[in-house]
């Protein structure tokens, strides 16, 4: 049985939480799956080998530049897939752009921003993303959703109940040993002490950053002298530099880009508190990854968030900025309460582990080859 994913996520200079997801789901299928291959296909360099060493793994280059195919793709329905890689017997596509193919087709439709949020891409990406979308839609055997939130978008934009949808959530791991020097020279490289307000994620306006460093700036002074700052980590988005200009301005905002997973460990380790206001989201993995840490979370009470954290995140509205301020001044100077998140917090992550994600993929793999 040969099993085609597309794995260009891989390859991207950051390669976001798709790329994480096929990090972990890719070892696991390759242990269950143990009559398959599976072919990974990319636009990566042609030497790379991401699973060295992961049995029935291979890497397979497609041909071209990522974003010229990708335009053919979806206008043309060409080149297929096994132009390179022979006969297929399943395709899965994580994103919502994928290489066409004959075999039938498994998609991970992760979140709908480009229907709910459409003014927070460039014009061209959002026909581009939307079309990947309404191919997704019309060619899949069986659609994996993080949440049943996403599975409730999709309802809605669909306006019926889809029998292809399964509610795939996400999962994470037990966080690697750091030594305390290591996080202490890390946080020294980037000028940080101990105890500040840490967001992760891609930066870009549906984050909402700009009420989080609105409800940062406004609050009592001696309030604010307990923390170590707001420190931002994530890469540049759609509108980023425009959100990025609009936060950086307030005194106490530190914006560190994207770092790699060693440096990202010990900025973790810092954190006094996780704070992740989105608007929306299609699951909400970095408030895991906090839990998971022992880090205490404050996250929105909207979309997938309020099904991953509630009862184990203080959970405000994200478009006040007052329940935010009312949120950090609560867990800033009540220690207590933040000990008490963090243990919740843990139990929660441990609720979500791959090796879940992993099985029951695998159902949906065999549910379409039967």
């Amino acid at each position: 049985m040969r099993i085609a994913i597309f794995a260009d996520q891989l390859f991207y200079r950051q390669p976001g939480g798709i790329g994480t997801y096929l990090r972990h789901l890719v070892p696991g299928l390759a242990r269950e799956l143990t009559d398959a291959e599976l072919l990974l296909a990319h636009h990566g360099p042609e030497e790379a080998d991401l699973f060295r060493g992961t049995e029935r793994v291979a890497m397979r280059r497609l041909a071209g530049r990522r974003d010229v195919t990708g335009v053919l793709w979806h206008t043309l329905g060409r080149p297929l897939m096994e132009r390179y890689l022979g006969n297929l017997d399943l395709v899965h596509a994580p994103s919502l752009v994928y290489p066409p193919s004959r075999a039938p087709l498994v998609a991970t439709v992760h979140d709908l921003c480009v229907v709910r949020f459409p003014g927070a891409f460039p014009t061209q990406w959002r026909l581009f993303h939307r079309r990947g979308l309404d191919l997704l839609l019309r060619d899949s055997r069986v659609l994996l959703v993080d949440s049943r939130a996403t599975a409730d978008d999709l309802r809605s934009l669909l306006g019926r109940s889809d029998p292809r949808v399964r509610v795939v959530p996400l999962g994470v791991g037990e966080p690697p040993a750091l030594s305390e020097e290591d996080v202490e020279r890390v946080l020294a490289k980037h000028g940080l002490r101990p105890g500040y307000l840490l967001f992760l994620g891609t930066i870009e306006p549906r984050k909402n950053l700009s009420r989080l460093v609105q409800a940062y700036a406004s609050l009592d002074p001696a309030v604010r002298k307990r923390a170590e700052g707001l420190v931002l980590v994530g890469a540049r988005g759609w509108l980023g530099g425009w959100e990025l200009s609009r936060v950086l301005s307030q005194d106490g905002v530190r914006w560190l880009g994207f770092l790699p997973p060693e440096e990202l460990e010990a900025v973790f380790r810092g954190a006094l508190l996780f704070v992740y206001p989105s608007l929306y989201e299609g699951f909400g993995l970095p408030v895991l990854e906090a839990m998971a840490r022992g880090i205490p979370v404050i996250t929105s009470r909207v979309s997938s968030l309020l099904e991953v954290a509630e009862g184990a995140a203080f959970l405000v509205d994200p478009e006040e900025v007052m329940d935010i301020r009312k949120a950090l001044r609560r867990l800033i100077g009540d220690g207590e309460l933040r000990g008490q998140l963090a243990e919740l917090g843990r139990e929660r992550a441990r609720q979500y582990p791959w090796d879940r994600t992993v099985e029951l993929t695998v159902q949906a793999y065999r549910e379409v080859l039967e």
